[in-house]
């Protein structure tokens, strides 16, 4: 079914904005290319103007990409007189327009560019980095003829490994006719009504009719590979690179950080790089057979890459132990080993670059702090370094991934405000137990016996739940962005027991002040709406006020048929953001729930339309499978931080009435 679009939309594709304007929205107006195993030269054209470049993405939701060193031109059968591009950044940094060069003609502030004059082809260079375009207005000298825009295709063309859905899309009340043999489709040719199934290579074309108007031929190529299986790591290892193949038996997570997951088999160590591996795993999860991508090699070690693909929900947890290295063996160690190097003095830390060094300063191994461990700041002693053995330059080096002091803590303190009162990086144990109120990822957020909230921020060797009482916990404190945070010893937090779950405070907009940083509220009857260009942030208001609404778990995300024409309760967690250039100070809101206002109640409503059906559980399973990875509303219906089947199980038991 065609996908209904905005009044705007309709607009712009059928007449013209203004008259002698030509508007290539990147939201509507698509390219070719939309993954990033599918990118190249790029070409649409519009009201007899075209826009093309010469290796890029256009195929995306929000943003042509020009890649670095590419040429954007601009081409018209009239006289251009003026471009205007809108990017996602400002000026030269990454992806603004001041990374175009080429034409004296052309200048920039801010997230705009702009050229004037008069020329029928206008060529721009990205010689400075890759530029990111939401927008581009052309000017041409006269009236703008009325044109259709090609329909869209969702997914993209391309090379898949399993069967697609391929939805088309085209302006509001357009008919739109398909072919799938080759030939370009007339108005004698198939209508549109639902997706259609592609299990082989086929290559769909498409056109779009309203009133007097036709569109030009859209066209995609989906090319549909059976996959080769392999065994475990080493023969994975063995395969030529970029062969795509599926894992015939499953592998255990050493450790996960954002897109990297590292894992290993009785054969070897392996990296997993992708999008689709985000927030899905921790440390010992067991991934199951049948999940399969692209075999890569980046700094000598063996990577699997996008197209990544069948990544279910781990079957099972274990504890995965470090093997012991030492300083004398570390150079014969494989990629991506993941080890314990103890004893080891931290004699230098220079940004993220450290010098581990053992005891008599004869042998020191180049460390690397990629996640952003706390590292001591007593570094006279030694301690034991776990990481990820990886290479720089083709030098072997550590990533860090915990820092252990086996010092015996001898300070105690009773709270936050007692561990606040500390000098920062000194390490304590609570002598209380707090409480866990939601946990993600890294991010553990807690509440002591005052009634004082706290972001815990590192790995941790637990998941934690709503409620869940945490006895003797340790670590120290550090600030990030003007807030502190509490650096954990990952040791000290060990298996919780059940308890109370936290309530938020509700509170209107107005109310809200940097001295409720990390606390746990909720705001009620509020409007969220999207900001231009940006994906995360988006303006949460009541009708006290507004604030930025950041989506910074994993668990929550806003569909892209959300309705922001309704009203939302929202809880979450306080922050504030600096940007470094302190350009940008503010409050923003993390929410771990957004639910309509007049929605369920109970646990169970994933896509937020108000009702627990089977709706919900499809939502779930495609986020798990990653077939939809944009359409929940609130996915973590058990509340231990994470999608997984048991989230699946708690719906089903709404449905049923016995939860």
């Amino acid at each position: 079914m065609k996908k209904v679009l905005s009044l705007l939309f309709v607009c712009m594709c059928a007449f013209s904005a203004f008259a002698g304007d030509v508007v290539f929205d990147a939201t509507v107006d698509k390219g070719q290319w939309g993954s990033a195993d599918n990118a190249g030269p790029e070409s649409i054209t519009k009201s007899g103007v075209t826009i093309s470049c010469t290796e890029g993405r256009w195929n995306l939701t929000d943003q042509y990409r020009v890649f670095k060193n590419a040429t954007f031109t601009v081409a018209s059968e009239t006289t251009i007189t003026k471009v205007v591009i809108e990017c996602t950044a400002n000026g030269t940094s990454q992806y603004g327009p001041g990374n175009f060069t080429g034409d004296e003609a052309y200048t920039y502030e801010g997230k705009i560019g702009t050229w004037t004059g008069a020329a029928n082809e206008i060529n721009l260079v990205a010689s400075g980095a890759q530029v990111r375009i939401t927008k581009i207005t052309v000017t041409i000298d006269g009236d703008v003829t009325p044109s259709l825009s090609a329909p869209t295709f969702s997914p993209a063309g391309g090379t898949y490994y399993t069967a697609q859905n391929v939805e088309i899309s085209a302006a509001d009340g357009a008919t739109i006719y398909y072919t799938t043999n080759g030939n370009d489709p007339t108005t004698a040719s198939t209508v549109y009504s639902a997706p259609i199934a592609v299990n082989q290579t086929t290559t769909i074309k498409a056109i779009a009719t309203k009133d007097d108007l036709t569109s030009p031929v859209a066209s995609a190529t989906y090319t549909i590979q059976s996959l080769p299986g392999v065994d475990n790591i080493a023969a994975y290892a063995a395969l030529d690179d970029n062969t795509v193949a599926m894992f015939n038996n499953p592998v255990n997570v050493t450790f996960a950080n954002g897109k990297n997951v590292y894992v290993r088999d009785a054969t070897g160590y392996m990296c997993i790089f992708g999008d689709e591996v985000v927030g899905k795993y921790n440390h010992g999860d067991v991934i199951p057979a049948g999940f399969a991508g692209k075999k890569t090699i980046y700094n000598t070690g063996l990577e699997m890459a996008s197209p990544l693909t069948g990544f279910a929900a781990a079957t099972s947890t274990t504890t995965v132990d470090p093997e012991e290295i030492t300083f004398a063996n570390f150079s014969s160690q494989p990629m991506w080993k993941y080890v314990i190097l103890k004893d080891a003095i931290i004699s230098e830390v220079n940004n993220k670059n450290v010098t581990l060094t053992n005891a008599d300063g004869s042998a020191t191994i180049a460390g690397y702090n990629q996640f952003s461990v706390a590292i001591p700041n007593d570094h006279s002693i030694a301690y034991d370094v776990i990481g990820i053995v990886t290479s720089y330059q083709n030098n072997l080096q550590l990533y860090l991934v915990e820092v252990v002091d086996n010092t015996p803590l001898s300070t105690y303190v009773d709270n936050i405000a007692g561990l606040l009162g500390l000098e920062q990086g000194v390490n304590a144990i609570f002598s209380n137990p707090v409480t866990a109120v939601y946990h993600s990822g890294n991010q553990l957020y807690i509440k002591d016996n005052n009634d004082d909230f706290m972001l815990v921020y590192g790995h941790l060797n637990n998941t934690y739940n709503n409620g869940d009482q945490l006895t003797g916990i340790a670590g120290s404190w550090t600030m990030y962005n003007g807030m502190t945070e509490m650096v954990p010893l990952a040791d000290y937090f060990t298996e919780a027991t059940a308890g109370t779950p936290v309530e938020p405070e509700t509170l209107a907009i107005e109310e809200i002040s940097q001295d409720l940083i990390h606390r746990y509220l909720r705001i009620e009857n509020c409007t969220i709406t999207a900001i231009e260009g940006d994906t995360r942030n988006f303006t949460l208001a009541d009708e006290t006020g507004d604030i930025i609404m950041r989506l910074n778990f994993n668990e929550v995300t806003i569909a892209e048929d959300f309705d922001f024409t309704a009203e939302y309760n929202v809880e979450g967690f306080l922050a504030y953001y600096k940007k470094n250039d302190g350009t940008v100070e503010q409050l923003q809101f993390y929410p771990n729930l957004i639910q309509k206002v007049g929605g369920a109640i109970v646990p169970g409503d994933v896509n937020g339309d108000g009702e627990v059906t089977a709706a919900d559980v499809t939502a779930l399973y495609n986020w798990m499978l990653n077939s939809d990875n944009s359409a929940l509303v609130n996915g973590d219906q058990n509340g231990d931080g994470e999608i997984t089947a048991a989230d699946i199980t708690s719906v089903y038991n709404v449905m049923l009435g016995s939860k």
